[in-house]
């Protein structure tokens, strides 16, 4: 891979991790269950702590959405939910030891000016998705995003520096083997909701291709007062040796007004 697309790459993650909070990896992979020792929230509400690792057993109490557990231990049964075979996990809860579907569990917490959102994957036939919750109200919210990879961290972001902002939530896309699409999914809290503002995309061919887009915010270096900084960058890569390379840049100003961005991201201009 060409030397000026690594230092472009380092660059890019630079730029992301200003303003961010320490991140965790999460998957849709045994890789990723949870551990004991985990503390985890309720992404589900109402969630029956169990018995038994079964849906048949004693309900011995109701957990709403933010409460949390302690893990025990991950055990051998299972049962389909939301389109993966999600284990059973053993827990403790005030005095109590029971058993919860881990479906059921947030992939963490995350906290935005006083709010707090919480995570969780579901599947429709070969399409994965990331469910989004945060408490209104008494109940909750729920947006939800199609991913384009299921190697994700959660990022949280200050508004930097964009006005009428709560903050950012990130969904960042970990993409370590060439072909696997990277980039990730900007949320912006406004109010008391929560506006998917741009997906963006990032992938790499080894010595063949590379594609990145990427937000420059006010606050970062090179960053303009009240606009968002779209850069895209391609480029085809003939032969390494030589350093033959053939690139092009496409960089956009954006706002973001009431609600949306302003012009739309994906907008053409129409000759």
């Amino acid at each position: 891979m060409k030397t000026q697309f690594i230092i472009f790459i380092l660059t890019t993650l630079f730029v992301f991790s200003l303003g961010t909070a320490q991140e965790n990896y999460h998957c849709v992979w045994n890789e990723c269950d949870f551990k004991a020792g985990d503390k985890v929230y309720m992404f589900g509400n109402n969630v029956k702590l169990r018995t038994a690792p079964d849906t048949k057993s004693k309900t011995l109490e109701l957990l709403k959405i933010g409460e949390w557990v302690t893990i025990i231990e991950k055990t051998d049964f299972s049962w389909p939910y939301k389109g993966f075979d999600s284990p059973f996990y053993k827990v403790k809860y005030d005095d109590m030891t029971g058993y919860i579907l881990g479906g059921l569990f947030s992939l963490e917490r995350k906290t935005l000016n006083g709010t707090n959102y919480f995570f969780a994957y579901s599947k429709e036939g070969e399409k994965t998705f990331l469910d989004i919750r945060h408490i209104k109200n008494g109940d909750y919210i729920e947006n939800r995003v199609q991913l384009a990879n299921s190697g994700i961290s959660i990022k949280t972001m200050n508004p930097m520096g964009l006005e009428n902002l709560n903050g950012i939530l990130y969904i960042d896309y970990h993409s370590e083997a060439c072909g696997v699409e990277g980039g990730g999914v900007y949320f912006f809290a406004h109010d008391d909701g929560l506006f998917k503002a741009a997906e963006l995309s990032e992938i790499s061919e080894a010595g063949v291709y590379y594609y990145t887009e990427k937000f420059i915010f006010p606050d970062n270096e090179n960053g303009i007062p009240g606009k968002i900084v779209f850069k895209k960058k391609i480029g085809e890569i003939y032969d390494e040796t030589s350093n033959w390379t053939k690139t092009s840049f496409e960089e956009r100003e954006l706002s973001w007004v009431d609600g949306k961005l302003i012009p739309e991201l994906r907008e053409k201009i129409s000759n």
